[in-house]
């Protein structure tokens, strides 16, 4: 769908682009608000009396498997690595795409908003680092570098046409290569002991689908079975196995011809489930922290690196990388796009909740407190960050001479 209106954007007139555009977003923060909602419930069970029978229930095994070639995971595990795997589908899907037809193929209208996002995720990581640098909590450094697409776009939502289209595609744009990066920190950074002779098997399984991938365009079956087969040997090399469906979309074939490939058959199938069921149970699985003022004392440098990573190093890495190109002539900002637009979408790029979560758990995996804190911090950071967000794009002029 995103393409779909973003190759009209470049035809159609501005007022029906922005039509469009609030029609997608609509769709967006429908998904934004399923997971507020799962999250504020898993957040309620955690802290009332039901508390221990909700985690007994997602620490319950569940083995998938022939006799002794079975693998067997925890509900939770199987959330964070099987499901998570197709949400990571869709977004290397998406990444692709963009890449081939899309923003991201026009370097001009690309290069800016993916500057910003790389200022905006190494900005957050420093923050993180000075609070962090003499603690045993340093490897949570990749918490406050997301951003949660479906919350930010929420958010944007609410603004209806009083933002520009071209911010818009903007934040889509910032977004998507968010989204790169963050994959790249999850397999590069927070892998297990790592067994070479399963992550050798994944090499061969991703090479031969790189290889074949024009044979594979139209052949879904034989798709599926290598993506099942990746995910195995990726689980038991050590690496997170959820990134298999960002390394499967990076090399899915996109057809530039009108039929439609195999990756946007999957895409446009997956999309729904993704945002109205699987990224809902996992904020369900996942979100929920213990209540406590022992809770907000205890830690102190993980919460703040925290919030001050994901409020304000967030927006500080969007501006002044958006700053320095179009100083340097490098880039300019979009049409009708002013300075505290910019600074307005840095502050909602620190809506970070659903992958700073996931990058939580494995970051203090062997550390209940360390992670009770960061979602703390993460939950407080991205409510500031949307209220902040909003407060300032409102309070830009509206003018119909941008849509």
């Amino acid at each position: 769908m995103k393409e779909k209106v973003k190759n009209l954007a470049l035809k159609l007139h501005p007022k029906r682009v922005a039509t469009l555009f609030d029609t997608f977003l609509k769709d967006e923060s429908i998904g934004g608000k399923l997971i507020l909602v799962a999250a504020l419930l898993s957040l309620i069970v955690v802290n009332s009396p039901l508390r221990d029978e909700f985690n007994h229930f997602w620490h319950l095994p569940l083995s998938i498997g022939l006799g002794s070639w079975s693998l067997s995971l925890d509900l939770r595990h199987w959330v964070n690595e099987g499901l998570m795997a197709f949400f990571f589908l869709v977004v290397g899907l998406e990444i692709k795409r963009e890449l081939v037809k899309g923003e991201l193929k026009n370097k001009k209208t690309a290069i800016l908003p993916i500057g910003a996002a790389i200022g905006g995720m190494i900005i957050p990581a420093l923050i993180y680092l000075i609070f962090n640098i003499n603690s045993g909590a340093i490897q949570g450094w990749g918490i406050p570098i997301a951003t949660d697409i479906a919350f930010a776009v929420a958010v944007l939502s609410l603004l209806s046409n009083r933002v520009p289209v071209s911010l818009k595609i903007f934040l889509l744009t910032l977004a998507i290569a968010d989204d790169i990066g963050a994959i790249f920190v999850i397999a590069l950074f927070y892998a297990e002991i790592i067994n070479y002779w399963y992550l050798g098997a994944s090499f061969l399984v991703a090479t031969l689908t790189f290889l074949f991938r024009k044979q594979l365009t139209y052949r879904l079956f034989i798709v599926c079975m290598l993506g099942i087969l990746l995910w195995i040997t990726t689980h038991l090399s050590g690496i997170h196995a959820s990134i298999v469906g960002a390394v499967l979309g990076f090399l899915a074939p996109v057809a530039k011809s009108s039929k439609m490939a195999v990756s946007e058959k999957v895409e446009k199938a997956l999309l729904p489930i993704t945002t109205f069921f699987i990224l809902p149970v996992f904020a369900f699985a996942n979100a929920g922290f213990t209540l406590s003022a022992s809770a907000l004392t205890t830690n102190q440098s993980i919460l703040w690196g925290v919030i001050f990573g994901l409020v304000l190093g967030k927006v500080i890495g969007i501006t002044l990388a958006s700053w320095l190109l179009v100083k340097l002539r490098v880039a300019q900002l979009p049409v009708g796009v002013v300075w505290k637009h910019i600074i307005g979408i840095g502050f909602i790029a620190g809506i970070g909740f659903t992958v700073s979560i996931f990058i939580t758990e494995l970051a203090f995996s062997d550390n209940d407190s360390f992670v009770n804190t960061a979602k703390i911090g993460i939950f407080i950071a991205s409510g500031a960050s949307a209220l902040l967000g909003y407060i300032i794009l409102r309070s830009i002029p509206f003018s119909r001479d941008n849509q």
